[in-house]
């Protein structure tokens, strides 16, 4: 006995049913169901990551989020919270010695031994906030990575005091450090009042000489 009117209309219906679980219409794509539901995701993770690929860049540095953001190096305008934070250069000094000094050194600040040389790092700092910014050299700290140890340290000397910045003003001095006269990976942390994470500047790899120029090269 011939298919009555209803089975067939049942038949097509499920026919329907399973063009639509792979998300095509089988009067449309003959073959769409023979490729099998695996062949679907695969192709569709294809598509998704080259859509990913495509998309633009964002940069993240200042959006606040608890990330540590490197890139930046010397002579960038680092935007920071309120405003902007940049290291203009790099540089040897010549620090207090010892034999200068004739041994007499108890309580000499800027003391620098004869395995160390003291460097300047020249930074500047613009308030673009409205409102008074207070500011304080401890918030810099100097990464000194040498044969593969990493030591941290506070700035200490320079000419940039404790003090608050006015609305649309900035300053500009410079921070001492103390660093092995080995070559070293120098990186300058910033801690903005208004991030989770300090800013990270990149100042190079150098082989500090005390009187010597300036010899920072980065890689």
């Amino acid at each position: 006995m011939g298919e009555t009117l209803l089975n067939v209309e049942a038949r097509t219906r499920s026919q329907l049913a399973k063009g639509r679980e792979v998300g095509v219409a089988p009067s449309r794509y003959p073959g769409a169901a023979s490729a099998g539901p695996v062949a679907w995701v695969l192709l569709l993770a294809v598509l998704g990551a080259a859509l990913v690929a495509s998309l633009p860049k964002v940069d993240l540095s200042d959006s606040g989020q608890s990330h540590v953001f490197s890139g930046h190096r010397i002579g960038d305008d680092v935007r920071t919270s309120f405003g902007v934070v940049a290291v203009e250069f790099v540089r040897n000094v010549d620090g207090v010695t010892n034999r200068a000094l004739a041994g007499a050194s108890h309580g000499v600040s800027g003391l620098v031994d004869s395995s160390h040389v003291q460097i300047q790092a020249a930074v500047a700092l613009t308030n673009r906030g409205d409102r008074p910014l207070a500011y304080s050299s401890t918030q810099f700290t100097l990464l000194v990575t040498a044969k593969g140890k990493t030591t941290s340290q506070v700035p200490t000397g320079g000419d940039l005091p404790n003090m608050r910045i006015l609305p649309n003003a900035g300053i500009e001095g410079h921070l001492d450090f103390t660093v092995p006269r080995v070559p070293v990976r120098l990186t300058l942390l910033f801690r903005d009042p208004g991030r989770t994470a300090p800013i990270v500047i990149d100042l190079g790899t150098t082989t500090p000489t005390a009187g010597a120029p300036d010899s920072h090269q980065h890689g």
